[in-house]
């Protein structure tokens, strides 16, 4: 017997609306399912990172530019990882081993190179030269990596001793074989030094060698924090710098006399010229610029107060 037309579809229909509310039900619970997933995810405790900013073959050497800093679950962060404010304890090192974006930066990634040059602590556009000092010219031994010195030069000019300041604010690198480096480290220092090697820029760096070539030049220890330039210099011999000079000054005619046939003898002015009083003069005078004190120092004060910024950071 066949059933009605009317009766099976009435049987799809309700078949149909069984199988909606089944999806309907199914769609429900995914989505809830998902509602709490999602509500657990964000309730587990996230923690910054470093990671590498990007792909890194091994043997690269980090900067600053290689660090990006990333959340992470703080169940699933390594313990070795390294929070954004430890990125120092990377910078320098090299990687010995690749890694691609995103990857942890960890302590064991990385290897400190063996014997950096000494090069490698110059600025760009710096110079670093040695020069000789005696025991006045490095404050008795007391000169040490890290301190600033003014350098003055003495020179004969027109038969005349002149002192004058040659370089100002300049930066001590090394004593001897002695870097501050070694100092940081807990090197002891040696207990003597013969030559003093200096952070300078390649004009100054020449000033200092033909100083070298034509005159004495003697180091002048500075406070780390003193920014004030100096234009006193000195000319003369000894005796005129303490203003104790006797030696007369003479003054000559300004117009050379002309003798007519006509003009009697007391009206020629004096063919000898007349000593006038001896000038008391102390030799200090000042410059006629300003000296420019040498920048190296004051650049690396400014960097020790900044940090460079994480790459990716917030």
């Amino acid at each position: 017997m066949r059933l009605p037309v009317l009766n099976r579809s009435i049987a799809l229909l309700c078949v149909a609306a069984v199988a909606g509310v089944c999806a309907a039900w199914t769609a429900r619970q995914y989505l809830q399912d998902r509602v709490r997933q999602l509500e657990a995810n964000a309730k587990t405790p996230m923690v910054a990172r470093v990671v590498a900013a990007y792909d890194m073959p091994s043997g690269t050497r980090l900067t600053p530019d290689h660090f990006a800093v990333r959340q992470l679950p703080a169940s699933l962060a390594s313990s070795d990882s390294l929070a954004p404010e430890r990125f120092k304890e990377l910078a320098g090192g090299v990687l010995v081993a690749p890694l691609r974006a995103g990857d942890p930066i960890l302590a064991v990634h990385t290897a400190r190179p063996q014997g950096s040059p000494f090069s490698a602590r110059l600025g760009d556009g710096r110079r670093a030269i040695t020069i000789p000092v005696d025991a006045i010219n490095s404050v008795s031994g007391l000169l040490e990596p890290g301190d600033l010195i003014d350098l003055y030069v003495s020179f004969e000019h027109q038969r005349r001793r002149i002192t004058a300041p040659l370089l100002q604010g300049v930066l001590v690198l090394a004593t001897g074989k002695s870097t501050q480096i070694a100092s940081e480290a807990g090197t002891a220092r040696a207990g003597g030094y013969s030559t003093v090697t200096l952070d300078t820029s390649p004009e100054d760096a020449i000033k200092l060698v033909a100083a070298r070539q034509g005159g004495s030049i003697t180091a002048l220890l500075r406070h780390p924090h003193d920014g004030r330039p100096d234009q006193k210099a000195v000319r003369g011999d000894l005796a005129s710098l303490l203003g104790v000079s006797d030696k007369p000054v003479t003054t000559l005619p300004r117009k050379v006399p002309v003798i007519y046939g006509n003009q009697a003898a007391r009206g020629l002015p004096g063919l000898r010229p007349q000593a006038s009083k001896p000038a008391q003069v102390n030799g200090v005078f000042d410059l006629p610029y300003t000296p420019e004190l040498v920048s190296a120092w004051m650049r690396r004060l400014a960097e020790s107060d900044d940090a460079p910024r994480l790459a990716g950071s917030p």
